[in-house]
């Protein structure tokens, strides 16, 4: 679909520092999977409490300029 905005992430590397939020699972699972595909332009992040489904919606954020916290560039 070539009207999304965005089409892909993507970690160039894992890095070695240990704690957060280099354990989170999702951090974990991108490295492996090499990265994250959208196929839609509605994507929903679900799952446990802990598993760093903000983390990864602030880390967009920032890779695309916006603030972490929201509200503004």
């Amino acid at each position: 679909m070539k009207d999304l905005f965005i089409k892909q992430i993507r970690l160039d590397r894992l890095p070695i520092e240990k704690g957060y939020p280099w354990e989170l699972p999702v951090v974990k699972n991108l490295a492996k999977a090499g990265g994250l595909e959208f196929h839609s332009p509605v994507t929903f992040f679900v799952g446990e409490n802990g598993t760093g489904k903000s983390t990864l919606l602030e880390a967009i954020a920032v890779a695309y300029g916006f603030n972490a916290e929201g509200g503004s560039r």
